[in-house]
């Protein structure tokens, strides 16, 4: 296994297990994300820790696993991080229980068997 190869794996591994810890939280409902601000910031920082492996998957590699929007992964990531202030809850709701499942599975299936 190449260098880039391990790397992509490393990273898609963590991204995998950040997504399983979001899974806990959506697990508890929407209603007790929407109320618990503790459950809102653990999830915005796994979208920052997503979007952080995401950018450690070599270019080369993410452009050969095109069924992601790497680059928006990346920019959720940096909007989590510097505009947390303006991060609407719905909004995260949505991503955590739509785009995180996507992603997981796709990485799982598609990506980690294929490096």
């Amino acid at each position: 296994m190449s260098i880039e190869s391990r790397r992509a794996q490393d990273a898609a591994t963590r991204v995998i297990a950040v997504c399983e810890v979001i899974a806990l939280i959506v697990d508890k409902g929407e209603e007790h994300f929407l109320r618990e601000v503790e459950a809102q910031w653990a999830a915005e920082m796994g979208l920052i820790r997503i979007g952080e492996a995401v950018a450690k998957i070599p270019p080369p590699v993410r452009e050969r696993f095109a069924g992601q929007p790497w680059r928006q992964i990346i920019d959720m990531r940096n909007f989590a991080a510097h505009q947390y202030d303006d991060l609407d809850p719905h909004r995260v709701w949505r991503t955590l229980t739509r785009d995180v499942p996507r992603l997981r599975e796709y990485l799982n299936d598609v990506v980690v068997p294929a490096l």
